[in-house]
């Protein structure tokens, strides 16, 4: 605990006038609330026994105004608190969020998104809880001790029974509670925008960091938190009402049952016991003794809420400035690798002696299976990450001599999924360049070729494309975020498998639109489908972190048995319709397979005819683990992930399957149950073959059904 009490009275050392005159106030209560058992020795000893009517007179007023001024000062206490308490959690809430822009990409891949925002929605929630709680916890605990030692001093008799006056509690609820509702109504709308707000901010990390948006996005959350802090404090003030004018109706009750057994004592009526019975101490005591024990859970919930963020605001960045770093130049002249090694886990090395130049405004693109290392060039490129070995250079520069938003002020880059922001179409486009003018945002979108879309919409620009774009389509989303790298003008532009999330039709239109927009950039492509690095100046087939080639389309062609060569065989061969609804697969395609390497040309023409085209979306389950089989699957466009399932039922990845790859050929010659499920990761077009039609073809030609089994056992 004793952390949490560091932190927390250092916040609030930070404003030490404020807090100075809480303090008083608070002492202020406790000497009147300490003062009221203690008023029964005066008005006894020194009022009623000696028959002193006048200083009776004057003890009685005395606690009236003291009743008085004790509210008023409560009053005071509460709305100064609650603007003071309100003021500090902002500064907790500014404090996580800011370090949240500074961690980099490793962070994120370390730490899930949910437990981040876990941090903001519950502990810094239950921090606020509990701060707003302090002056009563400040409260009960020295009243419970001064009420103790009262009781050395006093000896009670009789029991207090004053039931008649409890409905003075309930006038507080009843004129303040809706008020109350309404303003933590609206506090609870805001959490829920803020909620929202962090997550997107979390999940756009490297568009974020891509577009050097950080002071942006940080000055944009403290005009958040203004507002914040306004209707927090306002929601806390209002709950306060409830509880102070509660808390004056017992008062008022109290001090009616003094003053009235203190006259009908006077005059005899009623005797010194049961005037003391009347203002029994020990009531108070179980009051404050339930107090301090409602309170410690709350302690508890807010010392280890504070324990899970102080673990983020301590959070060593492993990427930082170094000191001697200077401003980017305007890039002019290459990009380099030097002998570069690089790994994400010391299991596995992800890059391994990768060595290439880019020159200024060349078009280079990065091939290769998933997991050869194409993303991993992006993240240097970027520096999202450093290099284990070697360096990467800009006009031999090393990146790590380069500040890091000089860097990327210079780079636009184009995700497969890019984030859109919950905002109009307008802001999403200005984020490229948030200074940049509403005329510079119009010609970027009309670099994109998004601009009649939008003009065509209800609010045109100014049309809100809801939570991660979900208002538009993807190919919609995707040139509004090519607009949004455009607008930059970037020397250097970035694609990350920026068309491989999209139908044909789409993809096709974007990438005509891409190489357009790239004639005089500096180009690096990252696709898995060479149609997209056709055109290319230079292609690099990577290889389990190697260069395996290198060269033009039709150099890397020539190589015989490259990868390259037998990538790009195993992805063309398909007619697509340009709606992408319909695909037809050649003879010659057939024969790659090795199921039909050996039939004849015109049988494999005959059962061309009977693949059908199927189209899925994004993160379908296509068939489960001991489905039954009954055809043949061929990707045309997409990918899937192969799952197995393991003797607790716990589904892992053993493979990732992309355009050209096939499964289930042993559909063709026998049912035999599915040996593992698969799911889409991108939306996927598939060609694929029935069981029957092939067997009603294999009738027709009883030899190769011979060779098939024979090669099927």
């Amino acid at each position: 605990m004793f952390p949490f009490f560091r932190i927390v009275v250092s916040s609030f050392w930070q404003h030490k006038v404020k807090t100075a005159l809480l303090l008083a106030a608070l002492l202020v209560e406790l000497a009147y609330e300490s003062f009221m058992p203690l008023s029964f020795k005066f008005i006894i000893d020194f009022a009623i026994v000696p028959r002193k009517y006048s200083l009776l007179l004057f003890i009685l007023i005395l606690l009236v105004s003291g009743a008085l001024a004790s509210v008023i000062i409560g009053i005071f206490r509460d709305r100064m608190f609650t603007r003071l308490g309100a003021r500090i959690v902002s500064d907790y809430y500014k404090q996580l969020f800011k370090k949240l822009q500074s961690l980099p990409a490793d962070f994120y891949h370390r730490v899930n998104g949910g437990d981040i925002v876990s941090r903001f929605n519950n502990d810094l929630l239950s921090i606020d809880a509990f701060i707003m709680l302090i002056p009563y916890a400040i409260l009960s605990v020295m009243g419970l001790l001064f009420n103790v030692a009262i009781l050395f001093f006093l000896q009670w008799q009789l029991a207090l029974i004053a039931v008649i006056g409890l409905p003075l509690c309930l006038i507080g609820p009843k004129w303040f509670g809706p008020k109350a509702f309404e303003d933590s109504y609206r506090l609870k709308e805001e959490q829920a925008e803020l909620t929202t707000v962090v997550q997107e901010n979390v999940s756009a990390q490297p568009v974020i960091k891509a577009f050097g948006l950080q002071p942006l996005f940080i000055r944009r959350f403290d005009d958040r938190m203004v507002r914040y802090a306004k209707l927090a404090g306002q929601s806390s003030f209002s709950s306060f009402l409830i509880d102070r004018t509660t808390n004056m109706g017992t008062m008022l009750l109290n001090l009616a049952t003094i003053c009235a057994g203190a006259l009908l004592a006077y005059f005899e009526i009623l005797s010194i016991g049961s005037l003391l019975a009347f203002s029994s101490i020990l009531i108070s005591l179980s009051y404050l003794v339930a107090a301090v024990t409602w309170l410690a859970p709350q302690l508890i919930q807010a010392a280890s809420g504070m324990q899970r963020v102080r673990e983020i605001i301590e959070e060593r960045p492993s990427l930082e400035d170094s000191e001697q770093a200077l401003d980017m130049p305007l890039f002019h002249r290459a990009i380099e690798f030097k002998d570069v090694r690089f790994s994400y886990t010391p299991e596995q090395r992800s890059l391994n002696g990768i060595n290439l130049t880019i020159p200024k405004g060349a078009y280079a693109a990065f091939v290769g299976a998933s997991g050869s290392g194409k993303s991993t060039i992006i993240n240097l490129l970027m520096r999202f990450y450093d290099p284990s070995e070697g360096s990467v250079r800009y006009d031999d520069t090393d990146i790590r001599d380069i500040k890091l938003q000089s860097l990327r002020s210079q780079i636009g880059i184009v995700f497969q999924e890019s984030f859109l922001f919950r905002a109009s179409i307008r802001e999403n486009i200005r984020l490229g360049k948030p200074e940049a003018s509403d005329e510079e945002v119009v010609q970027a979108a009309r670099s994109a070729e998004i601009h009649d879309f939008i003009m065509g919409l209800p609010d045109g620009y100014d049309t809100d494309v809801g939570e991660r774009g979900g208002r538009l389509s993807g190919g919609q989303r995707q040139r509004v975020a090519i607009a949004r790298a455009i607008i930059r003008d970037p020397a250097i532009l970035i694609l990350d498998e920026a068309t491989s999330a999209l139908d044909p039709a789409t993809e096709s239109a974007i990438n005509a639109t891409l190489q357009r927009l790239t004639a005089d950039r500096t180009v690096i492509s990252v696709t898995h489908r060479l149609a997209s690095a056709e055109h290319a100046d230079c292609i690099y087939v990577l290889h389990q972190g190697e260069i395996a080639e290198q060269g033009s389309h039709q150099q890397l062609l020539q190589l015989p048995a490259g990868r390259y060569k037998q990538s790009w065989q195993k992805q063309t061969g398909f007619d697509i319709s340009e709606d992408g609804y319909h695909v037809e697969v050649s003879a010659e395609r057939l024969k790659l397979f090795p199921i039909f390497s050996e039939m004849e040309d015109s049988f494999l023409r005959e059962i061309s005819s009977f693949f059908a085209t199927e189209s899925y979306a994004k993160d379908r389950t296509i068939i489960h683990e001991g489905d039954p089989g009954d055809k043949f699957y061929v990707i045309v466009r997409g990918k899937v992930e192969v799952l197995k399932s393991d003797e607790q039922g716990n589904e892992a990845r053993v493979a990732v399957l992309s355009d050209g790859d096939f499964f289930g050929e042993v559909a063709l010659l026998r049912n035999v149950p599915r040996t593992a499920s698969i799911r889409t990761l991108t939306p996927v077009v598939f060609v694929t073959l029935q069981r029957e039609f092939f067997q009603d073809l294999l009738k027709k030609a009883p030899h190769l059904a011979a060779v098939m089994e024979d090669r099927s056992k």
